[in-house]
């Protein structure tokens, strides 16, 4: 998950959980509001009818229902029960039939508030003395209103807890994409700079904060880097000519020495050993050169629309110049059909030799036996199969082959250097491609080349 979204969640979820607090808070609040509300309207109530009952004059008992009825109205499913002093069995009773907890008659017994509330109806108790008389009052009603009112309260929190997410991650994901703009940018101008391009600069907008203090990095490690580019390119490019002189010279002074002939076969042998050694010693600086240009990413090099059909071509016919008796063949059968599937971007001079150098490790390893190259494609990748019949590659060491001069410990007969392959697989990862290999020692070793089509 990318961090601009990372934020926009987290930021939303913390968010939620605030408003989800103050909602519940709201509620609980409103609903403990709504409650004593209705148990203060329903004691009055309750009062009322128990002094009326506590008159011994009708006309005062019919002013007090009155005044409730006038000015009180009555309450959904509104019950009161009266308990005199003498009707224990009443009580008893009403006791039974009533939901009501025993610390609720505690509660009225001690004159205190007697509340409670079960399913939907509110109970109340009160204790009122009059003129000697005692009575116990228990009242019941449903809050019809308040309920509708709690119902109507849960669904607009709930509606706006919903709708406020949907504005607060929105709001996140701007405000995330805002704060991000800049880091955006960045990644833009790296993605646009390469060996190619080592010259460019991030731009630095003067904000004087974090992103300005990351473009300088960047721009310092960008001038390390072509710094570094430039020493390593000035060395191959002069090394090559520097070592080259001598090697002439020294190979041009053997074969002089050996084109006299009154020289002692002793001086001879020698001249032949140098003139050898001069040989083996060109051919290896030549290769570590072709090895650590490599590391250039092409910087010097032009690099073009290929087709891997038309390369592998131009390999059977560089293989054919140094090992004329070679017994390499190309497979077309498996060609995809759209050409766009054989067109890779690449320098043809660097392909052609890591494809050269795995093909003629392939005839050299084999003792020159038949060498199949199959081109395939599949969704994304141009395939170039290299098969051999020769003395394969131990398991334990196929792990190691593109090493700098390592050699499997079955090639002791066989001259080389172990350059070839990890100059191949440098080429290769610099064209953004990747090579399999699968080998079984004595029956043959594959090499399964992907280049990305564009």
């Amino acid at each position: 998950m990318k961090i601009q979204n990372r934020i926009s969640l987290i930021f939303t979820i913390l968010t939620a959980g605030i408003i989800a607090s103050l909602s519940i808070f709201i509620y609980i609040f409103a609903s403990d509001s709504i409650s004593s509300s209705f148990f203060h309207r329903l004691e009055v109530r309750s009062d009322i009818v128990g002094h009326a009952a506590l008159q011994d004059n009708k006309s005062r008992t019919s002013i007090y229902y009155d005044i409730k009825e006038k000015h009180l109205g009555d309450l959904p499913f509104e019950e009161h029960h009266i308990i005199w002093e003498s009707e224990v069995e009443k009580a008893k009773k009403l006791k039974e039939r009533l939901p009501v907890p025993p610390s609720f008659y505690d509660n009225i017994i001690r004159k205190e508030p007697a509340r409670f509330f079960k399913n939907d109806t509110s109970y109340v108790g009160l204790n009122i003395h009059q003129s000697g008389k005692n009575i116990i009052m228990i009242s019941s009603a449903v809050d019809l209103y308040g309920l509708e009112e709690k119902e109507n309260l849960k669904n607009l929190l709930l509606m706006g807890f919903f709708i406020s997410l949907v504005f607060v991650f929105t709001l996140g994901k701007l405000f995330s994409a805002q704060v991000f703009n800049p880091i955006r940018r960045i990644i833009r101008n790296v993605r646009g700079i390469s060996a190619h391009s080592l010259h460019q600069r991030l731009v630095i907008e003067g904000s004087k904060d974090e992103i300005e203090d990351l473009s300088h990095t960047f721009n310092d490690m960008l001038n390390r880097l072509e710094i570094t580019f430039d020493i390593q390119n000035n060395f191959v490019s002069n090394a090559s000519h520097e070592f080259k002189t001598p090697l002439t010279i020294i190979s041009g002074e053997a074969q002089l020495g050996l084109s006299l002939d009154e020289i002692p076969e002793i001086a001879r042998d020698s001249f032949q050993t140098i003139f050898k050694e001069a040989e083996r010693l060109e051919h290896l600086t030549n290769s570590m050169l072709s090895l650590a240009q490599t590391g250039f990413d092409g910087k010097k090099d032009q690099w073009e629309k290929l087709r891997v059909d038309e390369l592998v071509i131009t390999v059977k016919e560089a293989v054919n110049k140094i090992m004329p008796s070679n017994k390499v063949e190309i497979n077309f059968d498996n060609l995809p059909h759209d050409e766009q599937m054989l067109t890779i971007n690449g320098n043809e001079t660097l392909m052609v030799a890591a494809l050269a150098n795995i093909v003629l490790n392939s005839c050299k390893y084999s003792d020159n036996k038949p060498v199949d190259i199959i081109i395939t494609a599949d969704d994304s990748n141009s395939i170039i199969e290299i098969i051999d019949r020769g003395i394969g590659i131990p398991d334990r060491e196929i792990a190691q082959i593109y090493v700098p001069f390592f050699r499997a410990s079955n090639t002791e007969q066989y001259k080389g250097y172990g350059i070839g392959l990890p100059l191949a697989h440098n080429i290769i990862k610099m064209h953004e491609g990747a090579i399999e290999v699968s080998s079984k020692v004595g029956q043959g070793t594959a090499f399964k080349i992907f280049l990305p089509y564009r």
